[in-house]
């Protein structure tokens, strides 16, 4: 008896010992590091579903061709600098990136959109709007594929509708492939947050009070090219106004007649402001036109300006929504 209880002594002694142990022991080296940057040698396998084509990254791009501004800037504000072997030459005047990222775009040029350049910069990644995939422009997905690069295309460009969640998106994928999801939900974040305390100010009005909205983006003679649907619209919508030319057509844009403006009556027009054709320009073409007299915000000079880069695929869309909200409702952000 004395002997077996002894033994049974000895065993759990042995077994606290154990257990102690294995509390004091460190973490597996293979823990993930708070930052979320993968270990050297550890990136496995990334899958992007990208439209209706599924884009596989099995190591991190090192290289990467920026299309458009607005990618450029996204991966600029994820801390990826300097993947960035270049971007497209500006293609208007306001299209500059933001001040606080002007030191950063020095650091990479500015090329001229043919396939031949876009190979040439050695680039493994390549990120753009749809139209950049096209032999007239960057280069299609085949001519891209024969070169081992991969593409990816921003979100917005190749859904039906665009909206604010499309921009949360490309950034969601840039995390993913980069392995920076945590600073990529920070600026998700940011934006969110940002969007949510404009809408939140707006939230209350009637419909019946709400501002209808007219977007002149540019005129070719008696046409004038606005939008039924998209991100402007989505902005457009959050900030609390009314675009009075919503689903009037089946694309994205189109050009319609002096009189589809007159018909909207609208209480505000947005101008989209890129250079091509004056901001003074735009209005003038409208308040010489007799048929524009009785318009509510021809009669009240309601124009709003907006830059078109506020109102792509990044963060400044969330500027722009601010900035149309305190427009259409001053007395709500005294």
């Amino acid at each position: 008896m004395k002997l077996k209880k002894i033994l049974s002594m000895v065993l759990a002694c042995a077994m606290l010992l154990g257990m102690f142990a294995a509390c004091g022991k460190k973490p597996a080296n293979n823990t993930t590091p708070a930052n979320n940057v993968a270990p050297a040698g550890d990136y496995g396998t990334v899958t992007i579903q990208n439209g209706d084509r599924t884009v596989t990254f099995t190591k991190m791009p090192e290289k990467v061709l920026c299309c458009h501004l607005y990618s450029a800037e996204n991966m600029v504000m994820l801390g990826l600098t300097d993947k960035i072997v270049g971007k497209n030459i500006s293609t208007n005047p306001a299209e500059v990136p933001l001040p606080e990222l002007a030191e950063e775009f020095k650091k990479f040029p500015e090329i001229k959109n043919t396939n031949e350049n876009a190979v040439a910069t050695g680039c493994d990644l390549i990120i753009g709007q749809v139209s950049a995939f096209k032999d007239t422009s960057w280069g299609t997905y085949e001519q891209f594929a024969n070169e081992g690069i991969n593409c990816l295309t921003i979100t917005g460009t190749i859904v039906s509708d665009e909206t604010v969640e499309d921009i949360y998106t490309d950034i969601r994928n840039l995390g993913k492939i980069f392995k920076v999801e945590d600073r990529a939900e920070a600026l998700i974040k940011r934006m969110q947050d940002s969007i949510a305390a404009t809408n939140a100010k707006v939230k209350n009005v009637k419909d019946a009070d709400k501002p209808k909205v007219f977007v002149y983006d540019m005129f070719k003679e008696d046409q004038i090219y606005t939008t039924a649907a998209g991100l402007e619209s989505n902005l457009i919508e959050l900030a609390g106004g009314i675009n009075t030319t919503r689903k009037m057509a089946d694309s994205r844009w189109f050009m319609t007649g002096v009189e589809t403006l007159v018909k909207a009556n609208p209480d505000i027009i947005i101008i989209n402001d890129y250079g091509k054709q004056t901001v003074e320009e735009k209005i003038n073409k409208i308040k010489s036109n007799p048929a524009c007299a009785d318009i509510p915000a021809v009669k009240n000079d309601k124009f709003l300006v907006i830059p078109l880069v506020e109102v792509m695929q990044d963060i400044r869309a969330a500027n722009a929504c601010e900035k149309m909200a305190k427009y259409f409702y001053p007395d709500l952000f005294k």
